[in-house]
């Protein structure tokens, strides 16, 4: 087995090659490290590429298309070791037989989780009261206020792998959800989480909680705007984990000025958030700099699985737990 690595010996390079990780790709056979700090060129990968079994990309590695794929004959298999393969796959790509394995469903399960956190962060309105404690040393006075999850209706938009990960872990909160999808959802999962099917205006109008989980593509770009905003009810809560660009950001902001309802937004339509940007001065949201998921710490646990599984594949044939086909691909984020 021989593997080509894209990802550059950057600051973020260890995070998903530990020692032990850089070791274990060596020992399944023989790996060619990009050695510069920077992302190579199709060019330069092409150069080089000759012979390899495997691809292995990261954020920003080069799109394995037919530049690079003339020059790797024997290439069988593009290990992603991030979430969507969109950026990186190509029709030539499909075209030649070669297959796709991803970090997508470690990074959805880490995604579910910070989900999770932010829904409990904001209704408990952690941040407010622990700098106001740190930074006024005010004790807790009777007019403070707080909420819980237990027993709330929560909104999902989408019933992709990270809202499956985030239904089972709503379990244990005893909510009632709703979810909004344009696929008929899993007859298995509506009997067992009990879940509804309801239209997004239905969501948006009567759940405390509605998180977004929509992969962004040209039907879904500012899918959520002021008609369903304005729906959201006295207090609740509306969580974007998935894309900023899914929300007409000026919508939402004009929205949340009214202080009817509270956010907690990972993501934005530009991003970095621009200092401009009139979110920073609304009191009633949470902001955070696209950290849901993965955890850094997941990096290092999805390289493992991913050389093992791309080894066991080659070498005696077993099945691809973490494939991406085509059509999957067809429906993920687009970045």
């Amino acid at each position: 087995m021989k593997s080509f690595v894209t990802l550059p010996k950057n600051a973020v390079f260890p995070t998903f090659f530990t020692e032990e990780n850089i070791a274990l790709a060596e020992s399944l056979g023989k790996v060619i490290w990009n050695e510069k700090n920077m992302h190579l060129t199709p060019e330069e990968i092409a150069g080089s590429i000759s012979n390899s079994d495997i691809y292995v990309t990261g954020w920003g590695s080069p799109r394995l298309d037919a530049r690079i794929l003339d020059c790797a004959p024997s290439l069988k298999l593009l290990v992603h070791l991030c979430g969507t393969v969109v950026p990186f796959v190509s029709d030539e790509m499909w075209e030649r037989g070669v297959r796709v394995i991803s970090g997508n469903d470690f990074f959805a399960e880490s995604v579910a989780e910070g989900t999770i956190g932010y829904m409990l962060t904001a209704l408990r309105d952690i941040p407010k009261y622990s700098v106001r404690l740190k930074e006024e040393k005010i004790w807790k006075i009777s007019c403070d206020t707080n909420r819980g999850l237990l027993g709330k209706t929560v909104g999902i938009v989408s019933y992709g792998a990270i809202a499956r990960h985030l239904v089972r872990m709503l379990v244990p909160f005893r909510v009632k959800i709703k979810i909004y999808d344009i696929k008929p959802l899993p007859a298995e999962d509506k009997a067992r989480y009990g879940l509804i099917e309801a239209g997004l205006e239905e969501v948006f109008s009567t759940c405390d909680i509605v998180t977004l989980h929509t992969p962004l593509n040209d039907h879904t770009h500012h899918l959520i705007g002021e008609k369903l905003l304005a729906l959201l009810p006295e207090g609740s809560l509306f969580v974007n984990t998935s894309r900023g660009a899914i929300v007409d950001q000026s919508a939402l902001e004009r929205q949340l000025a009214s202080g009817r309802f509270r956010a907690l937004l990972d993501v934005y339509e530009k991003e970095p958030l621009p200092k401009e940007s009139l979110l920073y001065g609304l009191e009633n949201v949470i902001l955070m700099p696209h950290m849901a998921g993965p955890t850094v710490d997941l990096r290092r646990d999805i390289t493992k699985a991913l050389f093992t599984e791309a080894y066991e594949f080659l070498k005696n044939g077993a099945p691809l737990l973490h494939e991406i086909s085509r059509e999957a691909a067809a429906m993920m984020s687009r970045s």
